[in-house]
């Protein structure tokens, strides 16, 4: 069990390695006639170890921040890099071929890659388990954990190409099926579902003292909480992109959508267990969760990654959100989501052309949701404090560039430890960080929760889902806006209630600088948010800098980053962006495909 609390989730031929010292000796797994291998729960429960890599995490060897920079890197309108992203801003090109599959564990970004290699690894285990010679109750969590693994890469499918064949065997080279038609999106959804309900009948709940790996391995709570993403994924994209290339005819979103809040539901009932992490400092609680390096006994976290600094499994994060930015910040629309202290809209805009700079920073620190002070740096706040010294925060690094520039004013600081070793280093090669890497955390479940039932225009039960998260911040009660000012914070070319308005808000405050925006904006066909604007950043006093700085600011005198290689905002094609292409050459070796709306 100790072993499993270490490496579980990290380089897979040194967990295989430390099972046997024979196993690289046997035949490739892949091969279905290898009658040697599939006779033990141990064999099954390997063999899914390799899965494991493929979630997101922080990088092992590089200068990435994980799912903390994850919008920046594949761009969004709430983080965003030196450079516009090439999908909103309507640039995405034809892709002639499949690409390799992006090592997202590893922090690199998900592109056009129709690449079905762990889809048909996770069909070689489908085609093989039933040789084991084990009792079934000794092999089906791993069996479990299969169905897992074969929704989570088949909704990535989905996410990039909305149709997509569905395989259930195999694939070789001769296989009639690798010229089959796409499958329409909500048939592969629904099969999703089916392995997802197959997935928490078999795993084992972590409430269960005999739970294998504790929550550095799937468990029962894993798959509920994926089960109410996907189908809260699918529940909106059917809602929001009816009528349009990218829906599917007759199919029925509050199917989704109830599947979702049925699921976030079972997995917040008291059984269960979960709760979220606290140590009742709402000045620190939230932006501590993600600086811890042992996620083993908080019941927020329902999956994590953990680090070994000894077996040479460690990061670089802790670098980039103490003295460096990985060159990702956040923006002024994502600082419009977060509500002053007394749970009202707050008037950033007209505040920002009275007060600027760090003194603006230091203002909204001081009116607005804890939770900003602890996703940005704000003066005063204390970098690192180690061996290194001790760092306070004073203004952004406006004047710096590459991994140490921000071009917003508004700098990632959530998950920063000041007191780990790394942080304050300044040396990006020092991958001495354990801080754990949370892939699954309950605070989602309660936002999807919410969602769900309001988008159903069901009665929110807000005293087990959002109330909590707002406690846990030192934040009043939900309540819904009256004066929203919807144009300026959020105007989405469409009507939803205030209600809902303020669960996306409340979303996005949460979850923020977590990877999910770029999902949310393109199920809920969100696009006005983006186009034709600039992410913008804070109102400049250019005076903070004893040099002059090269920044550009609009009228209002806030930070425009990308004026000039923007001048008429993000080009997003709303009529193709919402999928990706896929490749030519898969469409001239398979007929049967059909390419997606526009390209």
């Amino acid at each position: 069990m100790k072993k499993y609390l270490i490496i579980i989730l990290h380089v897979v031929l040194l967990v295989l390695g430390s099972c046997s010292k024979d196993f690289l000796q046997r035949p490739p797994l892949t091969r279905i006639e290898n009658g040697a291998y599939w006779k033990t729960a141990n064999d099954l429960g390997n063999y899914t170890l390799q899965f494991y890599s493929r979630f997101p995490s922080f990088d092992i060897v590089g200068s990435y921040m994980g799912l903390i920079g994850w919008d920046g890197t594949r761009g969004s309108d709430v983080q965003i890099t030196s450079s516009p992203s090439t999908l909103w801003n309507g640039a995405s090109t034809v892709v002639a071929s499949a690409s390799p599959i992006a090592n997202i564990a590893n922090g690199e970004t998900p592109g056009p890659n129709w690449n079905w290699q762990y889809i048909r690894s996770i069909n070689v285990f489908f085609s093989n388990y039933q040789k084991c010679g084990d009792p079934f109750e000794k092999y089906k969590h791993f069996l479990g954990e299969a169905h897992f693994f074969k929704a989570w890469f088949y909704f990535e499918k989905v996410k990039q190409y909305g149709d997509v064949p569905w395989y259930t065997e195999p694939m070789v080279t001769e296989s009639e099926e690798l010229y089959k038609a796409r499958s329409p999106r909500t048939e592969v959804v629904d099969s999703i579902l089916w392995h997802l309900d197959k997935a928490i009948e078999y795993l084992t709940p972590l409430k269960d003292a005999g739970s294998i790996g504790g929550n550095n391995r799937l468990s029962k709570e894993a798959a509920l909480l994926f089960k109410s993403r996907v189908a809260l994924y699918e529940g909106t994209w059917q809602k929001y992109h009816k009528g349009t290339a990218f829906g599917t005819a007759g199919a029925d979103p509050n199917k989704y959508l109830r599947a979702a809040a049925n699921a976030a539901e079972e997995l917040m009932a008291p059984t269960y267990g979960r709760s979220l992490y606290s140590n009742n400092e709402p000045a620190n609680d939230y932006c501590r969760l993600f600086s811890l390096t042992n996620q083993a006994n908080n019941k927020e976290v329902i999956l994590w990654k953990a680090y070994s600094v000894g077996l040479s499994l460690s990061h670089s994060f802790q670098i980039y959100v103490s003295d460096r930015t990985a060159g990702i910040s956040m923006t002024l629309q994502q600082v419009y989501n977060y509500l002053d202290k007394s749970g009202n809209v707050y008037d950033y805009f007209n505040i920002g052309k009275a007060v600027k700079g760090s003194a603006f920073l230091t203002k909204i620190a001081t009116d607005c949701d804890p939770r900003l002070a602890q996703t940005i740096w704000t003066p005063g706040g204390l970098m690192w404090d180690n061996s290194y010294g001790k760092g306070v925060f004073s203004k952004p690094f406006l004047d710096k560039s590459g991994e140490s520039l921000n071009n917003t004013g508004f700098q990632i600081r959530k998950g920063n430890d000041p007191k780990d070793p790394q942080a304050g280093s300044g040396v990006a090669w020092n991958t001495s960080s354990e801080t754990g890497a949370i892939v699954f955390r309950y605070a989602e479940a309660l936002l999807n929760y919410a969602e769900a039932k309001a988008e159903l225009g069901e009665a929110v039960d807000y005293a087990k889902s959002i109330n909590l998260l707002r406690k846990r911040a030192g934040m009043p009660d939900f309540k819904v806006q009256s004066d929203l000012n919807k144009s300026r914070y959020a105007d989405y070319g469409y009507a939803i209630s205030n209600e809902l308005f303020e669960i996306r808000r409340e979303r996005e405050v949460e979850l923020g600088a977590e990877g999910f925006r770029y999902d949310d904006l393109r199920r809920w066909a969100a696009h006005n948010l983006l186009k034709d604007k600039r992410p913008k950043g804070y109102p400049l006093d250019a005076s903070e800098w004893a040099k002059p700085i090269s920044y550009r600011t609009d009228s209002d005198g806030f930070l425009d980053p990308y004026a000039t290689v923007l001048p008429n905002g993000y080009g997003f094609k709303a009529d193709r962006d919402y999928l990706e292409c896929i490749p030519l050459n898969e469409i001239t070796l398979n007929p049967n495909l059909k390419q997606n709306p526009g390209w």
